[in-house]
C-alpha cells in the first residue's frame, strides 16, 4: 500500500472482543521488558453521556508499567483522544485520555481544519493527520486480511500514527523515559497551519488548544531532539490541601473558588515549581451533570477548560473525586493562586430546583523542583546569544591605549591589557573576581555555572558544580558532603530511604518499601507496616492471599496458596481441588488420573501414558481407553491383530491371521489396518507407511505424530525426544510441566524445583532447598537467582564475604559476625547488639532486664534480685550466704537474732517490738524502747517516783507517789478502806 512511519517496529497483537478490567490489564502489561509502546485506539462510550475511566487492574497496570516497564524507563502509553464530536461528548469524561501515564492524541484533516468527531479537552497533548471532509486525503493502511484500505478514520488512526513516530524517536534514543517522551512532544509538536479559535500561548512560551494540544506531531523533529535529550529531572508530585468549604452552584451563575499553592515548598522530596501535569480532584452533587462547565486558571494566567457542557448527559450523579487534568500549564511555576470556575447553564432538559454543590476540591501538582531545560524562545540559541551584550548594563569599561596582544581568552572585539581580566569581551564566558574584576575563562571553574550572557556564577555554598545557584540545583558536591539523587541538593549525612553509593558521593533511594538500605534492593530496615524478608521488604500476607503491589489479596477459590490473582497462579489447591498442569481443577481432564502419592499431601492429576486415551494411573499398563486404531487388552493398547507382526508358528496355528493370509487380505487391501506393523501407520490412501525414526508407534508421518516411544526416548506432547526440555521433567518415560514456580525441576512439587528465573507470571525468582521463592530468607543473598548463605551468622550481607548484619547475639566486624563476649557486670542487649551494663553490684544479670541480678559481686548482698553494698531499711546482712533477710515484723532495723529499733508506734522491748509495754516500764517516746519504772511504782508514765499510775503490794497511790500506808497521813486526809487513792 504504501511505506508506513515506523520503519523497523513490529506489532504484537489487537485488543477485541469483550473487555473487562482483568482483559485490559494483562493487555496493557503484556511483556512490558519487551514491549516498548503501548498504542489503544478503544476507550468508554463516545455518546456524550458517559464518564468512566480504568479500574483498579488497569490503574495497577498503567502504575506498573511506567514503574517498571521498559527497564525501569517507564512504558509509553499512546491513547486517542475519543470519536464523540458529534454527540458533543468531552474527552476529559474518559478517564483513559485524562491520565498523567497517557499521551492523549487528537486528530487533524489535511487542511487543518478540526474534523466532524473530534472532542475537545485539556488533557490532549498533541495531534497527527487523520481522515476529515470527503474532499480531504485519507489514512492508508493494511486491514487484518493484508488488504489496502482508507477506512481505517478517526482519531483511531492517529494514536497508532503517534506511536509511530515516538517508535522512531525511541530509535534514535533508546534511553528516553517516559516523561523524556512527553517533554520532546511538548517542545517539538507545532500549531502550523492548524484552525482552532482558543491557540493560546502559556507562561513558558508554548502555544497550546483544547483541540490540539501543543500541535501537529513532526517526526524529523523528534527524532533531532531525541538524539541530544538529557534525561529531565526526578518527577515531584505536590498534593496541596483540599478545600472541603461547600459552595453552592446556582443555575446561571459562577461558582469560583482560590487556592494558594505553594508547590510542597516546605518538602524538598515534593516541592515542585516547574508543572507538567495538573490534575483537579473534585467532587460536585449536581441535578443535571451535563450542564456543567468547568475551568482552571494557573497563577500564571493560564485559563483551561476542564469540561465543557454535555447536551446528552443527564445524569443526577455529579462527580465523586474524578480527576481532571490539564497540560495547558506545561514548564509554567506552580506556585501562586489557582482559580477554580463552574458555571451552571440549565438546559430545557433540567426540571429540577434543586442547586448544585461544589463540595471539595484539591490540586495534585507533577513537575520537577528545577528547570528541566533552558526556557524556549522563538529564536535559536546562536541568534539568542548575538543579541544579549556581554557586559552587564550597570558596569562602565574604560579602554586605555593598548597596542600588545590580548589573552585567548578574549573575543575580537579587543582588549586593554594582556591577561584575561583586560578582556574588553570574553570569547566564552567570565566571572567576577573578589574585588569585582571580571576574568574571562573557557569554562566556568568549580562551584560556579554558566548564567546568562556567559556569566559565570556561584553555586550554593556546598556545591561542587551546578546547574543554578540554589541549593536543589546541584550536580556534585564539596568534599565531606553527598549528593541528594532525589532533591540535587548536598547534605551531611543520607536520609532515610537513601543510601551512599559505591562511590561514596551520591545518596541514592533505596528501593520503594526500605527505611534505609545499603544498596536499591539490599534493605536493613523497612517503612511502617512491612517486615524484612531476606534483603526485601514485603507485606507477608496470610495462607490463601498474595501481594497484589498494594496489599493482601484473596487467591482464587480453588487455590489454598498463590503466586498472584487467577486460577493459573496456584502454588497449592484448596480442598477438593487437584493440580493439574499448574491449575487447580475439580476433577482431572482427559488424559489424566488422579495420583495419591505426592509428598506435600495435595493430590495431583498427572499426564496419561502416551498409549492410553484415559487411564487410572501411572504407565502404559493402567489404560481404560484408547486412541482410535488401538485395542484394549488388560489395561493396554495395543494395535488391532496385526497380522505382519505374526510369526510364522503363530500362521501355523491358525487363527484369525490364518485366515487373512489364506485369503491373501492385506494383498486385496482389505482390512487394511489389520497389517500394518507396530512401527507403520496406514495414510488416507490405505497403504502401510513408516513412522518418522524417533518414533516406536505413530499416526502420521510428522515427528510429532508419535504415540509411543522406544526405550531410549521419552514422550513430550506427541515427539519423542531424548531429554525432556526445560519446564517439564521426566516421570515414567514421559514428559510433564513443572510447577509454575521453577524454571526446571525434577518433579511436579514447588519444592522439586532445579533451578530459578522469572516465572510464568512475571516474577523473579530464587533457588532454596527445591523451592523458587519470590525473596531469599535471612541469611541468605541473591546470587543467579539462586538463596547462597551469608557469612556465618549474618543476617544481611551483599555476598559470601561481605555482611552487613547480624543474627541476635553477634556483632559486625570487618564485614564478618563475631559472638559478642560481655564482661562481667554487662550483658548483650537483644536490640542494639551490644554490651549494656548490669544493675550497681550485679555480677550477672537477665538478658531481657539487667535490673534483675543472678549474682552480686564481691561485697555486695543480695536482696529481691538486686545488689546491695549495705542492705536496705528492715534488712539484715547474713554473712554466710552474702544476702538481705528481712527483719521481724515491726523492726526497723536488727541483726540475725534481735531487734535494733522499732518502726513507729512500736517500742523496743528485749529485743523484740511491742505495742504496748509490759508491767514496770513505760514506752519512752524519744528512745523508742520500754525503759523500767522507778522502784516504788507498778505501774508508771515516767522515770520519776512521782510518775506511778499503779503501786506495787503494801504500797498506796498518792498524787502519782506510791506511799507507805504505815507512814502518818497528811493532815485532813484519811484512808478509805482498801483504796489506795486519797
Amino acid at each position: 500500500c504504501t511505506v508506513n512511519c515506523i520503519f523497523h517496529s513490529k506489532g504484537v497483537r489487537m485488543l477485541d472482543g469483550d473487555v473487562t478490567d482483568m482483559v485490559e490489564a494483562k493487555s496493557l502489561s503484556l511483556n512490558p521488558q519487551h514491549i516498548h509502546i503501548y498504542s489503544a485506539s478503544w476507550g468508554p462510550d463516545d455518546d456524550g453521556k458517559t464518564v468512566d475511566g480504568p479500574a483498579s487492574l488497569a490503574r495497577q497496570a498503567f502504575e506498573n508499567g511506567i514503574r517498571m516497564g521498559r527497564r525501569g524507563l517507564g512504558s509509553v502509553f499512546v491513547w486517542a483522544s475519543g470519536n464523540g464530536g458529534r454527540s458533543r461528548d468531552h474527552c476529559s469524561c474518559d478517564g483513559y485520555t485524562n491520565s498523567i501515564y497517557t499521551i492523549s492524541i487528537s486528530s487533524t484533516a489535511e487542511s487543518g481544519k478540526k474534523p466532524w468527531y473530534l472532542e475537545e479537552c485539556a488533557s490532549t497533548l498533541a495531534t497527527t493527520y487523520s481522515s476529515g471532509e470527503s474532499y480531504d486525503r485519507k489514512i492508508i493502511t493494511t486491514d487484518l486480511r493484508q488488504r489496502c484500505t482508507d477506512s481505517h478514520t478517526g482519531t483511531s488512526a492517529s494514536a497508532p500514527m503517534a506511536a509511530g513516530i515516538i517508535a522512531l524517536a525511541l530509535e534514535a534514543n533508546p534511553f528516553l523515559t517516559w516523561r523524556d517522551i512527553q517533554h520532546i512532544i511538548v517542545r517539538t509538536s507545532r500549531a502550523g497551519h492548524l484552525n482552532a479559535n482558543d491557540w493560546k500561548t502559556n507562561a513558558a512560551g508554548y502555544k497550546v488548544s483544547h483541540l490540539y494540544g501543543f500541535g501537529l506531531m513532526d517526526a524529523e523533529a523528534m527524532v533531532t531532539e531525541a538524539e541530544k535529550w538529557t534525561t529531565v529531572p526526578p518527577q515531584h508530585v505536590c498534593v496541596e490541601n483540599t478545600d472541603r468549604q461547600i459552595k453552592t452552584i446556582r443555575p446561571d451563575s459562577i461558582v469560583r473558588s482560590i487556592y494558594k499553592a505553594t508547590g510542597c515548598s516546605d518538602n524538598p522530596n515534593h516541592h515542585v515549581i516547574y508543572l507538567e501535569h495538573v490534575v483537579v480532584r473534585i467532587t460536585i452533587t449536581h441535578p443535571r451533570r451535563g450542564d456543567l462547565a468547568i475551568y482552571l486558571t494557573s497563577p500564571s494566567g493560564t485559563r483551561s477548560q476542564l469540561l465543557a457542557n454535555r447536551l446528552f448527559d443527564h445524569s443526577m450523579e455529579g462527580f465523586k473525586n474524578w480527576e481532571f487534568m490539564t497540560t495547558h500549564c506545561w514548564s509554567e511555576k506552580a506556585a501562586g493562586d489557582w482559580i477554580l470556575e463552574i458555571c451552571d447553564t440549565p438546559s430545557q432538559l433540567r426540571n429540577f430546583k434543586t442547586p448544585g454543590k461544589l463540595k471539595e476540591w484539591s490540586l495534585v501538582l507533577y513537575g520537577t523542583s528545577i528547570q528541566p531545560y533552558s526556557p524556549r524562545n522563538d529564536f535559536s540559541k546562536v541568534e539568542r546569544v548575538r543579541s544579549s551584550p556581554v557586559e552587564d548594563p550597570t558596569e562602565d569599561y574604560t579602554t586605555d591605549d593598548y597596542s600588545g596582544p590580548c589573552n585567548a581568552e578574549c573575543s575580537k572585539v579587543g582588549c586593554d591589557g594582556p591577561g584575561p581580566d583586560h578582556c574588553t569581551d570574553c570569547l566564552h564566558y567570565y566571572y567576577k573576581s573578589k574585588n569585582n574584576t571580571r576574568i574571562c575563562v573557557s569554562t566556568c571553574p568549580p562551584g560556579h555555572y554558566n548564567a546568562d550572557k556567559k556569566r559565570c556564577k556561584k553555586c550554593s555554598p556546598n556545591c561542587e558544580t551546578c546547574v543554578g545557584g540554589q541549593n536543589d540545583q546541584c550536580m556534585t558536591c564539596k568534599s565531606g558532603y553527598y549528593l541528594n539523587e532525589v532533591t540535587n541538593s548536598c547534605i551531611t549525612n543520607c536520609p532515610d530511604g537513601f543510601y551512599l553509593d559505591k562511590n561514596k558521593i551520591v545518596c541514592r533511594k533505596c528501593s520503594e518499601n526500605c527505611k534505609t538500605c545499603v544498596e536499591f534492593q539490599i534493605c536493613t530496615e523497612c517503612r511502617h507496616g512491612l517486615s524484612l524478608h531476606g534483603t526485601r521488604c514485603a507485606i507477608r500476607c496470610e495462607e490463601g492471599k498474595y501481594h497484589s503491589g498494594r496489599e493482601c489479596e484473596p487467591c482464587h477459590r480453588s487455590c489454598a496458596t498463590c503466586a498472584g490473582a487467577g486460577a493459573d497462579a496456584c502454588i497449592n489447591c484448596t480442598q477438593g481441588y487437584f493440580m493439574e498442569d499448574g491449575r487447580c481443577v475439580q476433577s482431572c481432564s482427559s488424559g489424566y488420573y488422579l495420583d495419591h502419592s505426592t509428598e506435600s499431601g495435595y493430590k495431583s492429576c498427572k499426564r496419561c501414558d502416551a498409549s492410553c486415551l484415559d487411564c487410572s494411573g501411572p504407565g502404559d499398563r493402567n489404560c481404560t481407553s484408547c486412541p482410535s486404531g488401538y485395542n484394549l487388552d488388560t489395561g493396554v493398547c495395543v494395535v488391532g491383530t496385526v497380522c505382519k507382526d505374526a510369526t510364522e508358528e503363530s500362521w501355523a496355528e491358525g487363527g484369525f491371521c490364518m485366515l487373512v493370509k489364506k485369503n491373501n487380505l492385506c494383498q486385496r487391501k482389505v482390512l487394511q489396518q489389520l497389517c500394518c506393523r507396530t512401527w507403520e501407520y496406514l495414510d488416507d490412501s490405505q497403504e502401510c507407511q513408516l513412522c518418522e525414526t524417533s518414533c516406536q508407534k505413530c499416526i502420521g508421518p510428522e515427528s510429532d505424530n508419535c504415540i509411543s516411544c522406544p526405550p531410549t526416548r521419552v514422550f513430550d506432547d506427541g515427539c519423542c525426544v531424548m531429554q525432556c526440555p526445560r519446564g517439564k521433567f521426566e516421570f515414567k518415560q514421559q514428559c510433564h510441566l513443572c510447577h509454575h514456580t521453577c524454571l526446571d525441576c525434577s518433579g511436579s512439587e514447588p519444592n522439586k524445583c532445579t533451578t530459578c528465573g522469572i516465572d510464568r507470571r512475571g516474577v523473579e525468582r530464587f533457588l532454596y532447598h527445591g523451592e523458587c521463592r519470590d525473596n531469599c530468607p535471612p541469611g541468605h543473598y541473591h546470587l543467579e537467582h539462586t538463596c547462597a548463605p551469608c557469612p556465618g551468622h549474618c543476617e544481611v550481607c551483599l555476598n559470601s564475604s561481605h555482611c552487613k548484619r547480624c543474627f541476635r547475639g553477634y556483632y559486625l566486624t570487618q564485614n564478618m559476625c563475631q559472638k559478642h563476649s560481655c564482661r562481667e557486670g554487662e550483658v548483650e542487649d537483644p536490640d542494639s547488639e551490644d554490651c549494656i551494663p548490669c544493675s550497681d553490684g550485679c555480677q550477672n544479670c537477665k538478658q531481657d532486664d539487667p535490673r534483675i541480678c543472678i549474682t552480686c559481686i564481691e561485697n555486695y548482698y543480695m536482696y529481691k534480685q538486686s545488689c546491695y553494698k549495705y542492705c536496705p531499711e528492715n534488712t539484715y546482712r547474713d554473712e554466710s550466704s552474702w544476702q538481705c533477710r528481712d527483719c521481724p515484723s515491726n523492726c526497723d532495723s536488727c541483726d540475725k537474732d534481735r531487734c535494733d529499733s522499732c518502726e513507729e508506734g512500736f517500742y523496743l522491748s528485749d529485743g523484740t517490738c511491742v505495742s504496748e509495754c509490759g508491767d514496770g516500764f513505760f514506752a519512752d517516746g524519744i528512745s523508742r524502747e520500754c525503759e523500767p519504772c522507778h522502784r516504788s511504782c507498778a505501774t508508771c508514765v515516767g522515770y520519776s517516783h512521782k510518775d506511778c499510775t499503779g503501786c506495787k503490794n503494801s504500797f498506796q497511790l498518792s498524787h502519782g507517789e506510791c506511799l507507805n500506808p504505815r507512814n502518818s497521813l497528811p493532815a485532813g486526809k484519811f484512808w478509805r478502806g482498801k483504796l489506795k487513792q486519797i
